[in-house]
């Protein structure tokens, strides 16, 4: 899957679709990993969350510019948005590639949640939709990779 892959769209096309295909090989749809970036917004104060959303703002700015990714913008409801923030882009206007994307946006394509309660969130989000995430802003930072491992132990064990 691309980086921005909203659940709602898995739902509605991926899965289908790869079941579809499964079926037309004589395979079960089971048979096929269905691996996804997700963006995620955690820390455990608001400040770092704050933080980490305006990161998440830039990174969904910089793939909403990009005119193969508008169907899926369109597909969650929010049509027209890759139009405004190419003509921003166009503009060298960066910060106001970002404005352009809001916090319905970010609740849709990411998933906000305290270090604590991430591997709810996330299984909340993507169960039935994903078989692997991938933690697409992880960083690399010692401590939040550390973090985000917890984070996957909590997800592997249910």
């Amino acid at each position: 899957m691309h980086p921005i892959g909203e659940p709602g769209y898995l739902r509605r096309h991926v899965l289908p679709n790869i079941a579809a295909g499964a079926a037309k090989a004589g395979r079960s749809a089971s048979d096929v990993d269905v691996i996804v970036p997700v963006l995620t917004i955690v820390g455990d104060t608001d400040s770092e969350r704050d933080h980490e959303r305006e990161l998440v703002r830039a990174s969904m700015s910089f793939y909403g510019s990009t005119p193969n990714y508008a169907f899926i913008w369109d597909e969650a409801g929010f049509e027209g948005t890759t139009a405004r923030i190419r003509e921003k882009q166009k503009a060298g206007d960066f910060a106001g590639m970002a404005a352009q994307v809001t916090d319905e946006h970010i609740a849709a394509f990411a998933t906000e949640s305290t270090w604590d309660g991430l591997a709810d969130a996330l299984a909340a989000k993507y169960t039935g939709a994903a078989t692997r995430i991938v933690l697409y802003n992880g960083l690399n930072v010692p401590d939040r990779i550390e973090r985000y491992g917890e984070v996957a132990r909590r997800l592997r064990s249910g």
